[in-house]
């Protein structure tokens, strides 16, 4: 596996991540109708609840865990022209990610809307308002230095949306990194509610994944529809290549992992969950850490259910534990 012969390698590669960086309103709506409830019974009662405002996008959240994971990620991104681009410039910046390569257009910001129901499980819905658009990536968004040295590339189906030259760019960034021993990492994270899966979209994610080392993804609602399967094993199984690990998330479920041909499960930490905005997000920035230190696949995965578990279960949002390093080296390396 070609993966297997430069793992123990990969500590002096940097970690690239392409993709999303946008603005999360989380609304509580859940907690709310608790409240409301609970002052019909009694008009005294004090408790408010109120929408928040944060950084977000699936690659922007996990550029901010890795910058929180000392990691120092690159962050490649379409930032908008306005105060809410530059508000997640500088979110970024101060969490330690690398903003270099991010380049600023002439869109306007779009947002992302997650409805926390009663048990804290979130449904997104993106906003795209009529001066704004999706990320838009071209040849020029990727530097040729970018090329001079390998590294752990990262992105995710949101780069794949309906605009496809843009994501055909992305994919050829990927190609080329590929040739110079990069490691390609790649969550599917479809959200097909929101941007549908057409032929179009569906044939660039049939491509990006011919390239990819590593798969991520959540459930059969993102395997299935790229396999036509509708059991999770088999959906995994399907993808199976010698070259290739797949893991697929299925929330307090064990983790499906995938090496090679060989397919194992890994128990998930159990936790009472506050909110599970960005629980993938965290997942993935904890695997990718644990990968950069060499260490094997069912490793890098239980440390990243370690990490995603401790950031469901605080108030603080995409909260990482202080001792997360020395977590990690207590998890071991062999495997």
């Amino acid at each position: 596996m070609r993966l297997s012969n430069i793992q123990d390698n990969l500590k002096d590669y940097e970690i690239i991540c392409v993709g999303d960086l946008c603005a999360d309103l989380i609304i509580p709506y859940g907690e709310t109708r608790r409240i409301l409830e609970m002052m019909q019974r009694n008009p005294a009662c004090g408790e408010k609840e109120q929408v928040l405002f944060r950084s977000g996008g699936s690659i922007g959240n996990t550029a901010k865990i890795l910058g929180k994971l000392k990691q120092h990620p690159i962050l490649i991104a379409d930032l908008a022209s306005d105060q809410i681009g530059d508000f997640l410039k500088k979110e970024m910046e101060n969490h330690g990610v690398n903003m270099e390569y991010s380049y600023i257009s002439d869109r306007g910001s779009y947002l992302c809307i997650a409805v926390l129901d009663a048990d804290n499980e979130r449904t997104m819905f993106v906003w795209i308002p009529p001066w704004s658009r999706l990320d838009r990536f071209t040849e020029e968004s990727f530097p040729e230095e970018l090329f001079l040295k390998p590294a752990i590339v990262f992105s995710s189906g949101m780069v794949l949306h309906s605009d496809i030259e843009s994501g055909k760019a992305v994919i050829e960034f990927f190609k080329k990194m590929k040739q110079n021993q990069s490691v390609l990492v790649f969550d599917l994270n479809l959200r097909a509610e929101s941007y549908g899966f057409d032929p179009e979209r569906r044939a660039l994610f049939m491509e990006m994944l011919d390239y990819v080392d590593i798969i991520l993804g959540s459930g059969i609602e993102e395997f299935g529809q790229i396999t036509g399967k509708s059991d999770l094993y088999e959906a995994v199984k399907a993808l199976a290549r010698k070259d290739r690990w797949v893991i697929a998330r299925g929330g307090k479920d064990p983790v499906l992992v995938q090496d090679g041909f060989d397919i194992s499960l890994v128990e998930t930490e159990r936790v009472k969950p506050v909110t599970t905005v960005g629980a993938g997000d965290t997942f993935n920035a904890a695997f990718l850490m644990a990968l950069r230190q060499g260490y094997g696949l069912s490793h890098c995965v239980a440390f990243a259910n370690k990490i995603a578990a401790h950031m469901i279960s605080s108030p603080e949002h995409l909260a990482v534990p202080v001792n997360a390093r020395e977590l990690l080296e207590s998890i071991g390396i062999e495997g």
